[in-house]
Order: C-alpha cells, then sequence, then structure tokens
C-alpha cells in the first residue's frame, strides 16, 4: 500500500470512530505506564489465628509524571499455605500471582483519592478472619496488598498498577524446640575520599547518621533488640568516616558543619560503639577489599592484604572494639579457591550468597561447615525468602521473613528432625528502615513461641552441618582490576618505608594503610576510573612524604690524616619522629665505610652528625651517603662528595718540612757568614 492510501486509510477509521461517537484512546502501556511503589509499615498480627481481624497499613508512592485518580488499597491473601520453603520459592519466581485473591467486601478496602505525582498517600485495610476465606492449615500464608487506579486517559485496569507482599504464618501449636532465629545488622561506609583525601560526598555520610537518616534509623531499631538476638557488622572505615565528622576532618572546603551536625555524629558513634561493645560483633576488612581481586593476584596482594589487616586493626583498636572478623565477598565471587585463600584461624567465617552453592538447601542451616584444603570454614548464608517480591522492603517484611521462616522449619523438622534449619536475616547493607521504624514492631518476630533469639556467635557455638554440595570453579563476578592493585600497591610500599622509620603508632603511617585498603575496596568495581586516580594519588602523596627527608654533606673533604671527620646533616620536615641511619659507599671498593647507626630526628628538625672515615693509604675516594631505614633499607636520593686521602697530606708536609731545613739552614749560614766579617 502506498503511503497516501494508508493515510487515506487512517482518515476513515477516525471518522468511523468519530460519527460512532468512540475516542481513540492512548495505550495505557504508551501514555501511562504505572510507577508507582509500596511499602509496607505496619501489620497484625505476627502470626495468623482464628478469629483474628488482619489490619494492614503503609504508604503508597506515585513516581509517575501525572496523577492516578480514584486510587484504592485492597488486601489479598492467598487461601492455602505454603508449607515448604521450595514451594514458596518456586511460587516467588513462577510468577507473581501467587500472593491470593483480592478482597473486595465492603469496608475491607481503602479509598484514598487522586494522587498527584511526586505524592505519597498512607493506606490501612481491616479485613476480618472470616472474610480471608482461609483453609485454615498450617503453613506461610502470602499476603500484601494491591493498588488500584484510574490513568489520565480514564483508564481503569482490574490488574493492580503497585503492589506489595509478605507473609503470615499459622501454626496450630508451639514445637517442644524452638528454632534459632537471628538478625545481622550491616553498618559499612558509604562514601569515600577523594585525591585529594577530603571525603568525595561528606553530605552524604552526615545525612546518613543524622535524625531520619538511613544509618541512624538502622542503628536506632538495631537498638530496640533484646540482647543476644542479634549481631552487628562493622566496617572500620565507617567508625573513621564518622569520627572525622564528629571533628571536623578531611571535609573539604565547600563542607562546613554546625554544632549540631557535629553533636549528631559523635551520638551516633558513641551509640554505634555501645551497641557493638555490649553484645555481638563482626569486623569486615576496613572499607570491604575486594577479596576476589586479591586472591586472582596473589603475586602481588601479599603487602596489600597487610596494609587491610593493619588498618582495620589500628581502627578497632582505636576505638576500643573486638569482634570476630569475617570476610564478605559478592555474590557470584565465591570459589573453593577464594574460600582456601581467606580462611583464618578456622573460626572466622565468610558470607555468602546462597545463589553461589550448589546443593544447599534449607534443611542445612544457614550456618554451614565448608572443607578447604586448609581445613573447615564456617559460611553464613545469605537466602531472604522475600528477595524477589514486590514492594519496598520494611521492617514489617523483615519480621515477617524471621517468622515465615522459622514456622517454615518447624513444619520441615516435623517431617525430617534432623533438620538445622533456621531463620537468620541478613539486613542489606543500603536499607532504611524508615523514620516510622517503630511501627513495625521488629521485637514481636521474637516473642512469637516457636522462635528462639540468638547471636551469630552464639550460632556458630552450636553443631554445624558439613556442606556436601559443591562452588563453581570460577568467579563470574567482575572484580577490580590488577592495574587498580598495582596502584595501592605504590601506596603500600611508599608506606612501608614510613613505617619503617616513624612510629608505629603515627597518624601518618595509619592514614597511608587506610588508603591502600582503600585502593582495594570493592566499590571500586563499580567506578574503576575514580578508585584509579584516587590510588595513584594517595601513593604520590606517600612519595611526597618521604621526599620531605633529606640529607646533606659537604661539596668535598680533605681529611689531614689517614683518618678524620666530616659532618652529614639529615633534614626531616614531616610532622613526625622518625629513626634513620646512613649509609656509606666508596667509589674505591678496596675502601670499606661502615654504616652510621640509626638515630632519631624529631618533626621539623635538622640533626648534625660528625662521621669517622679511616682512607688508610688511599689518596682520594668518592663517597655516597644514602638514607636507610633500621633494618637497612636504602631510601630517598644520595649526596656523594669527594674525599682527599691523607697520603695527599703527608707528601705536602713532607716538603713544607724539607723546605723549613733549607730556609734555616741559609739564614744560619748567612747569619755565621756577617758574624765572621
Amino acid at each position: 500500500m502506498s503511503t497516501y492510501g494508508r493515510r487515506l486509510r487512517l482518515v476513515l477509521l477516525a471518522m468511523v470512530f468519530a460519527m460512532s461517537g468512540l475516542t481513540l484512546r492512548p495505550a495505557l502501556a504508551a501514555s501511562a505506564k504505572p510507577d508507582l511503589s509500596v511499602r509496607i509499615s505496619a501489620l497484625s498480627p505476627t502470626q495468623i489465628k482464628p478469629k483474628s481481624t488482619v489490619t494492614m497499613s503503609g504508604t503508597v508512592t506515585n513516581n509517575n509524571t501525572f496523577a492516578w485518580k480514584n486510587v484504592q488499597a485492597y488486601l489479598v491473601i492467598a487461601h492455602v499455605p505454603y508449607t515448604s520453603r521450595s514451594q514458596l520459592d518456586d511460587a516467588i519466581s513462577s510468577s507473581t500471582a501467587y500472593t491470593g485473591e483480592r478482597v473486595v467486601e465492603p469496608n475491607s478496602f481503602d479509598t484514598m483519592g487522586d494522587l498527584a505525582p511526586g505524592k505519597s498517600f498512607t493506606f490501612r485495610v481491616n479485613v476480618p478472619y472470616d472474610q480471608l476465606k482461609l483453609n485454615g492449615a498450617d503453613g506461610v500464608y502470602p499476603v500484601g496488598v494491591q493498588i488500584l487506579g484510574t490513568d489520565p486517559s480514564g483508564h481503569r485496569s482490574t490488574d493492580a498498577i503497585a503492589r506489595a507482599t509478605t507473609f503470615l504464618p499459622m501454626l496450630s501449636k508451639a514445637p517442644k524446640i524452638k528454632v534459632a532465629a537471628s538478625i545481622g545488622w550491616p553498618f559499612l561506609m558509604p562514601i569515600y575520599r577523594g585525591t585529594d583525601r577530603t571525603y568525595a560526598d561528606g553530605r552524604k555520610l552526615l545525612a546518613a547518621v543524622s535524625p531520619r537518616g538511613q544509618l541512624r534509623n538502622l542503628l536506632d531499631i538495631a537498638g530496640t533488640m533484646t540482647s543476644g538476638h542479634d549481631t552487628v557488622i562493622i566496617d572500620p572505615a565507617l567508625l573513621v568516616g564518622v569520627d572525622d565528622l564528629a571533628h571536623r576532618r578531611s571535609l573539604g572546603k565547600k563542607l562546613t558543619l554546625s554544632d549540631g551536625q557535629v553533636a549528631a555524629a559523635k551520638s551516633f558513634l558513641a551509640d554505634l560503639l555501645s551497641l557493638a561493645r555490649n553484645g555481638s560483633c563482626w569486623i569486615v576488612g576496613y572499607d570491604r577489599p575486594d577479596v576476589l581481586a586479591l586472591q586472582q593476584n596473589r603475586d602481588v596482594s601479599g603487602p596489600l592484604n597487610a596494609a587491610v589487616n593493619a588498618a582495620t586493626s589500628s581502627a578497632i583498636d582505636t576505638y576500643g572494639l573486638s569482634g570476630r572478623r569475617v570476610s564478605w565477598p559478592t555474590s557470584k565471587g565465591v570459589t573453593p579457591a577464594l574460600l582456601q585463600y581467606v580462611r583464618g584461624p578456622g573460626d572466622q567465617p565468610v558470607i555468602v550468597d546462597s545463589g553461589d552453592l550448589k546443593g544447599w538447601t534449607r534443611r542445612d542451616g544457614s550456618l554451614i561447615q565448608y572443607q578447604t584444603a586448609g581445613g573447615p570454614i564456617p559460611l553464613l548464608i545469605d537466602d531472604a525468602i522475600d528477595e524477589n517480591v514486590p514492594g519496598r522492603d520494611s521492617v514489617v517484611s523483615l519480621r515477617q521473613r524471621i517468622v515465615s521462616d522459622s514456622a517454615l522449619a518447624v513444619l520441615l523438622r516435623s517431617i525430617d528432625p534432623g533438620t538445622k534449619a533456621d531463620a537468620i536475616a541478613l539486613v542489606p547493607p543500603n536499607w532504611d528502615p524508615g523514620p516510622d521504624w517503630a511501627a513495625g514492631r521488629i521485637d514481636n518476630a521474637f516473642d512469637t513461641p516457636w522462635v528462639d533469639g540468638a547471636s551469630f556467635d552464639e550460632l556458630l557455638t552450636r553443631p554445624i552441618e558439613a556442606f556436601k554440595g559443591s562452588l563453581p570453579s570460577t568467579a563470574s563476578a567482575s572484580a577490580i582490576t590488577r592495574t587498580q592493585l598495582l596502584a595501592a600497591g605504590d601506596i603500600r610500599s611508599q608506606t612501608a618505608l614510613l613505617d619503617a622509620i616513624q612510629s608505629p603508632a603515627d597518624a601518618v603511617s595509619g592514614r597511608f594503610d587506610q588508603d591502600t585498603a582503600s585502593g582495594v575496596s570493592v566499590r571500586w568495581r563499580k567506578n574503576r576510573e575514580t578508585g584509579l586516580a584516587i590510588a595513584r594519588a594517595a601513593a604520590s602523596s606517600a612519595g611526597k612524604e618521604l621526599k620531605k627527608i633529606t640529607i646533606e654533606g659537604p661539596e668535598s673533604v680533605t681529611l689531614s690524616s689517614s683518618n678524620g671527620k666530616f659532618p652529614l646533616t639529615i633534614l626531616n620536615d614531616t610532622s613526625s619522629a622518625i629513626k634513620v641511619g646512613v649509609r656509606l659507599d666508596s667509589s674505591n671498593p678496596a675502601l670499606t665505610i661502615p654504616d652510621v647507626p640509626a638515630t632519631t630526628v624529631d618533626a621539623g628538625e635538622r640533626l648534625t652528625l660528625n662521621v669517622n672515615v679511616d682512607v688508610r693509604d688511599q689518596r682520594s675516594t668518592s663517597v655516597a651517603a644514602q638514607l636507610i631505614t633500621p633494618e637497612g633499607k636504602s631510601f630517598g636520593n644520595p649526596v656523594v662528595f669527594q674525599v682527599r686521602s691523607s697520603a695527599v697530606g703527608a707528601v705536602l708536609w713532607v716538603a713544607l718540612g724539607a723546605a723549613g731545613i733549607l730556609v734555616v739552614i741559609a739564614l744560619l749560614r748567612r747569619f755565621t757568614r756577617r758574624r765572621k766579617g
């Protein structure tokens, strides 16, 4: 058909629609694609019982650029429960229809009205038990909320434009043996230092630790937990970063903190340390190193691991913190070789995503033991029951995850008494429970009759199932580059010299350990160019620090005999005291000059040394004076000068002596002649 024919056909169709009174409605997918987010902020009861009323509340936010009209919220629930984790996982992965059916009885849904762009509504639905139409069997019932609305064209679909899902367990009686349950709260450093060593986004960190901020909210909810029911996982880099905020350090010229903001940072740090000291605490390497990259580049990883350990130990010592060290590789990055590489004394766990383990099931429990060539290593499996369900994570979804996982474990134990199934929840590092976290009543999870709260450390003391499955032989995750590791290694090589000549507790040395550790952080996988630039800048800064330590000597030295002294001056323009020696090398291989023992030079001071030298029968030689560490490693630029030997001085004295004798003889002769005359 020609272009003219197609246009004519469209005109005729339009005329037909116009005469029939119909309008050409834009397609929903093209003009009004739903973009709303839903969060369940409160749900009661925690476990469903006959004759109980289910009450759910939360928020729905319109992320579209247009309004949705006549927005309504409906409770949805499955009539038949799931009785195993595998059934539930299969349902979640296959479709979104597993939630159940919508309850549409009068007064069971919430009509909120028109929702403007960027705005949020609060919903609340109440449904009596009889309207739920449950079969009453033991198990886990998916429950949630569906949002309906009318788009700008007036179209109202029966399909939900947004939804959120969680779970409600039902057990007719409590078991004799409760199921172990615990929560892990990660506190990781969200920002980094730039090339000038000031924080690239100090405002982000400040907002996170201030009231209503993400980390502050996380800390507040963790602080309400009964002691022994949870574990905090701390990145020492976060402690250093918040302490810098509290003392207005490394902020740059664009960020000025008020007294109130400083107080907020101090309060957060004090509360986090108090929580960690009084409970179970696990500690990741400084700034969460990319252990996959280190394992894949073992030939250069030794000094880098040393820097990570030094920075980590220094930080936890500074803040009086103690805890179990733990490795946390990313998903799709765990292999047998990596576990062999990170294995410590045998009691240092590795956090592993369940997708990295082939043959693992909930029956094995969230803590398993993997056998490496060097011995066993405990693995903590991160396996969220609600990972792929619709809706935003909330305190309610976390609470219901624990009670539902534990309920399924009870059902599994009834047919498999040997199961180690538990209910361990590892909170995502960037999860924000929100300022209304208290409405979620996280503590209700541990009041459930079949739940036994325990910390991660306590769980490690219990019998752990040996893992009989397998791991991928190669990692599919893309680690940071070898170039990045080499750049971080340059920092460490310069730092090693500073460590050797400065006090081990010196702030400058510790700073470069932190820079090296941050140079191998897993964060650079998503920001490779920035990571490389920062590492190279830190290496250059360490080199500049070393260049502030120099040695000066005379242009030339003439000795009056075969041995004598000459001056050498050591200049220390750094802000720390140093301890250095001097190595003296002669251009004449027959001449050996002993090194000058290491001596202390205070910060900003000049120290002049008088060096003894014995050149024996050598006429002259070129001497190079080089600074060395107390262990004898040289650094910096040497100073070179000429030393004239005592042999030249002896000839000169003989000549002068002979000339003197001749002068005396001549004078005596002359005097004698005059006297005779």
